[in-house]
């Protein structure tokens, strides 16, 4: 058999390519891979939910869908509010029509009830806002009676969604329920439920905490799409992908901006990011990967990717692996599909002690642009800080916006002690080179007096739930 000499000098023009990669990924071996959450010790992970619960059917609100449980049934009121057990199977539905079944949760969407098929989420979309009853979604959907009892099983939700809007059993429905106006189109259905994207967040402060390091995530209640990201974390001269350069990536700081959404598919919404101020380079929510999606159940942010599989590892010398991938280049196909998975990535809803100081505060509680602390119930604190120390008149600023991370001690008497400082990237705002003495809270537990030994004391608002 005579040696192929074209072959080989392809095989080692796609080799080099290979082996450069292979040698930067180097520097990634062991590290955490994406989508681990870590071990979350001060939000809701490792805690399962259990007992009875009150969830939300959300586009908008969603009322008159009835919905049945294991633990009950009903029809979801003018909030879109439904009843469950935890670790109930609840299953929706519009007269004849199933809807979807889903495991109950604190929020529950579209995007849950359509499965895998990016049809069915479209056509739930067109069918909750064309059988609103005043055809406004904008102030909630709230679906008539009749025209939910005249929804009929033949009604097809994966159908084209053209098709869908034009149907004459969703016709015969809007009639019954005197609905004026046409359905909405496919287009008209989604922008309605992107505007609502940020809303399905705000519902907690999100965190992913292990002791050693920490991330905080806050969206604005007001609908303006500002946000809040704090990343306590090592520096990072890897992407997602584990593939490590020269240039840091990723380090502990802070991002403010405001959020929007462009897309939803069945895994959730496409993040657009216009950041203001941003600190921590590639980590946070400021650079998002094309196929990179969020959403929340209520009890967690769930983010997910898609990644390329990594090709087991045959040999274990970097050389003896290149002649192996050299024998596989030469005879795999071009056109072998390149196998890909979703991994996902959760953040869990900080803890709140309402009579406590384990919780998030701040001492402008209605603004995202502000400083916020953060107790944690492991004995750490954060401060995410977007204003740092501002110069004025006289003053020449000393610290920049960053985050602090830090562990505390906290008695019964209201004395605070913070220390040992792991992240302190905001200079001289916030509380390192501080003495903390105090942290007295009101009756109510809502606010709280924080006193250093040299300074002013700072009323702060628990902004945590």
């Amino acid at each position: 058999m005579k040696f192929n000499q074209k072959k080989r000098e392809i095989a080692w023009a796609r080799l080099m390519p290979l082996a450069f990669a292979l040698g930067l990924a180097a520097c990634g071996d062991g590290s955490k891979p994406e989508g681990d959450s870590g071990g979350d010790k001060s939000g809701s992970a490792g805690k399962p939910q259990t007992g009875p619960a009150t969830g939300r059917l959300l586009d908008a609100a969603v009322g008159g869908v009835a919905y049945v449980a294991p633990s009950g049934s009903g029809t979801t009121d003018e909030k879109g509010t439904f009843k469950f057990t935890h670790g109930d199977t609840v299953e929706f539905k519009l007269g004849a029509l199933s809807l979807g079944k889903v495991k109950g949760a604190i929020i529950v969407t579209p995007i849950e009830l359509a499965g895998d098929s990016d049809k069915r989420l479209k056509n739930l979309l067109i069918l909750f806002q064309s059988l609103d009853g005043d055809g406004n979604p904008e102030n909630g959907i709230s679906i008539p009676a009749n025209a939910a009892s005249a929804v009929s099983a033949s009604l097809n939700l994966d159908s084209e969604p053209a098709a869908f809007a034009a149907s004459p059993e969703l016709q015969k429905a809007r009639e019954a329920g005197g609905i004026a106006g046409p359905a909405k189109t496919a287009a008209q259905a989604n922008a309605h439920f992107l505007s609502q994207g940020v809303n399905l967040l705000n519902t907690n402060i999100w965190v992913r905490q292990d002791g050693a390091a920490a991330s905080v995530i806050r969206f604005s209640a007001d609908g303006s799409g500002e946000y809040l990201v704090g990343e306590a974390t090592p520096d990072d001269s890897c992407d997602t992908n584990r593939v490590c350069g020269g240039n840091l990536v990723s380090r502990a700081g802070v991002e403010f901006g405001t959020a929007k959404f462009s897309e939803v598919d069945t895994r959730g919404f496409k993040f657009a990011a216009q950041p203001v101020i941003d600190t921590n380079l590639h980590a946070g929510l400021s650079h998002p990967r094309p196929n990179w999606r969020i959403r929340s159940d209520g009890s967690d942010l769930i983010t997910s990717d898609i990644f390329t599989v990594q090709r087991k590892r045959e040999q274990k010398s970097l050389f003896g692996e290149l002649f192996h991938i050299a024998g596989t280049l030469e005879i795999s196909s071009s056109k072998e599909p390149i196998k890909t998975e979703v991994k996902e990535s959760r953040y869990f809803k900080l803890e709140n002690d309402p009579k406590g100081i384990i919780g998030a505060w701040a001492a402008e509680p209605g603004a995202i642009k502000t400083p916020t602390y953060v107790f944690f119930s492991n004995g750490k604190y954060m401060m995410i800080d977007p204003i740092g120390d501002p110069a004025s008149p006289g003053h020449e600023s000393c610290g920049d916006p960053g985050v602090e991370f830090a562990s505390y001690t906290y008695d019964a008497g209201g004395s605070l002690a913070i220390k040992g400082f792991t992240y302190d990237t905001n200079g001289c705002a916030g509380f390192s080179g501080k003495e903390t003495s105090s942290f007295k809270l009101a009756a109510d537990g809502n606010t709280a007096t924080l006193a250093v030994k040299e300074g002013a004391p700072l009323t702060l608002h628990r902004i945590s739930k």
